[in-house]
């Protein structure tokens, strides 16, 4: 008997090839297949791959033959992210535990039980599901199951949110179902990795249950306002562009190669999605591991250097403020904001050692690229380290005009435009007060050579200088500062962009060393058009004080655990 694979690639052939003939009938030379090298494809690599792990097309394998199988397709591919479908609890435990030693996370769901799902778990959990694995120190689980007329099997989607190859992004598995009307799902699917991916950068991969030309895949085309809208990896495969396509001279074509057979026609329903915005140089092809009655399909892009967002405080250009921390390491740590006052957690090293007595700051842009920076007082040194555009940190610069002579500097500030000169400003603390370093246009990055202004006595040493932005709405970047023997926040309002006025009190409270060892203002980190605060607790956690018309209100949970190990953040 002709084993199903077999049959597979028969009809696969015969589809080729009739493109192939036709393509030159047309007067065209026939297109030439996108070939995906792993060793040379882009290095955000993705799969996404609907196992059958319950049916009478699962795989005749064993557990551990399945398993070592799939294993090696990722690790040929070298695998950022991996998203199967039709998964049974058996294959994800095994799978889990085959990848954790090569640096994996796991995240599964369960969207209803199968009996043939007993073939890979003897104990006689038939779970049946969704999972998705991330080359990534730690992750976050994000599942919510879609909405299905009564009577139907139960469909979901599960994301994974991890740093993969150096940047934070959303990795989403989901199996679509046509009796979910109009669109398979698909809207409300975008509606959850909107809310979980918060300006991210997304990967989907899908069992859409449709071929590419189908309306149900025109909501994850075209995405929301935060995730904007997704290339398909395998939709500049020429190979597999249709005559319309040809004819016009596409690059791009909703085609793709075939991953299934339907009433033994090989069709595309399995896709990987990535946000557009956030990608580029998109690639894919499918292979035949034999494992399915489905092909794994497998993507590659680079990430997108986003433009600057020219929000203060934001460093991986998504429009939110984002928080640098030191840790007690050495390493530099860069926490992605969520919007709302939330922040990413797991964080993205960008400094792997030395950073242990440094002081830093990440307001303003000091090369003249548009994007956020972070400057560093190293020793008796000043340096900038450039964003590269999407949080990471290029080679450090000197600071122009004053690269030295820092040593007796104890806190650094960076406000933002301080001067109101179109050029950012940096103020140093020492035992002597609290000083004003005016940048300038003449070197970039630099500050002027002219003695600083001294806009703080000695009552500074005593300090945390905070940069909240403009508190009172006059159009100049005020100051917070914490003192550290009382607890009192002050407010220090811009004197005009040469000194500051007498100070009043910021908010009513104690913001005690002892219950808040570190504090920081992100500025309005909620759109409110008021300045919030965060702060490390005495129990290692991170809390949010949104700002209200009274002061800052009380706190709010974002960060459990861990938060004991930060010496610095800003």
């Amino acid at each position: 008997m002709t084993h199903r694979w077999q049959r597979w690639r028969a009809a696969l052939a015969g589809t080729v090839t009739t493109f192939m003939v036709s393509a030159a009938l047309a007067g065209g030379v026939p297109a030439r297949a996108d070939v995906v090298n792993p060793s040379t494809a882009p290095s955000v690599r993705s799969i996404s791959y609907n196992v059958c792990g319950a049916y009478v097309c699962q795989s005749p394998l064993d557990t551990a033959s399945w398993t070592a199988a799939v294993r090696q397709q990722v690790t040929e591919w070298d695998a950022d992210a991996v998203m199967l479908q039709e998964l049974c609890i058996g294959q994800w435990i095994g799978l889990r535990s085959a990848l954790r030693d090569l640096g994996y996370q796991a995240v599964w769901t369960s969207t209803q039980t199968a009996s043939g799902c007993a073939k890979w778990d003897v104990s006689g959990d038939n779970r049946f599901g969704l999972g998705v694995f991330v080359k990534a120190a730690t992750a976050d689980r994000y599942e919510a199951k879609l909405t299905v007329p009564t009577g139907q099997a139960s469909r979901a989607v599960l994301c994974a949110r991890a740093v993969l190859d150096g940047r934070a992004a959303l990795a989403c598995s989901t199996h679509l179902a046509q009796y979910i009307e109009p669109d398979n799902g698909s809207t409300e699917m975008m509606g959850y990795v909107e809310q979980w991916a918060a300006g991210l950068p997304v990967i989907i991969g899908a069992d859409m249950n449709e071929v590419p030309t189908s309306p149900a895949l025109d909501p994850v085309r075209a995405g929301l306002p935060g995730t904007g809208s997704f290339a398909e990896v395998d939709e500049n495969d020429r190979q597999y562009f249709t005559q319309d396509c040809l004819d016009a001279g596409l690059a791009a074509c909703h085609s793709g190669e075939p991953t299934s057979i339907v009433g033994g026609t090989p069709k595309k329903f399995d896709h990987i999605f990535l946000s557009s915005q956030d990608f580029h140089t998109v690639r894919g092809d499918a292979v035949e591991p034999g494992l399915s009655d489905h092909l794994l399909l497998r993507g590659a892009a680079w990430f997108e250097t986003r433009p600057g967002s020219a929000v203060a405080g934001d460093l991986s250009d998504d429009g939110r403020v984002d928080l640098v921390a030191v840790d007690t390491n050495g390493a530099l740590r860069l926490y992605p904001g969520l919007g709302a006052g939330g922040l990413l957690n797991p964080y993205r090293p960008v400094g792997n050692s030395g950073w242990t007595e440094a002081l830093v700051g990440h307001r303003g842009d000091w090369n003249g690229d548009d994007r956020e920076d972070v400057v560093a007082k190293i020793g008796d040194s000043l340096w900038v380290y450039p964003n590269s555009g999407s949080g990471s940190l290029g080679s450090r610069v000197a600071m122009g005009g004053r690269p030295n002579g820092w040593s007796t500097t104890k806190h650094l500030a960076l406000p933002g435009d301080f001067t109101g000169d179109g050029y950012p400003d940096l103020l140093a603390g020492s035992s002597t007060g609290l000083w004003l370093h005016a940048g300038t246009p003449g070197t970039k990055p630099g500050v002027s050579t002219s003695t600083p202004l001294h806009i703080g006595g000695v009552e500074w040493a005593n300090l945390d200088v905070l940069t909240p932005g403009d508190v009172d709405g006059d159009g100049r970047v005020d100051l917070w500062a914490r003192e550290r023997n009382t607890g009192q926040l002050w407010l220090y309002r811009n004197a005009g962009g040469t000194g500051l006025l007498p100070r009043q009190q910021a908010s009513p409270g104690i913001w005690s060393t002892a219950d808040r060892p570190l504090v920081m203002s992100p500025g309005d980190a909620n759109g409110d058009g008021l300045a919030d605060l965060w702060a490390t607790t005495d129990s290692g956690d991170v809390v949010l004080h949104l700002g209200t018309a009274a002061g800052l209100g009380p706190a709010s949970m974002i960060g459990t655990g861990g938060w004991s190990g930060i010496l610095r953040m800003s």
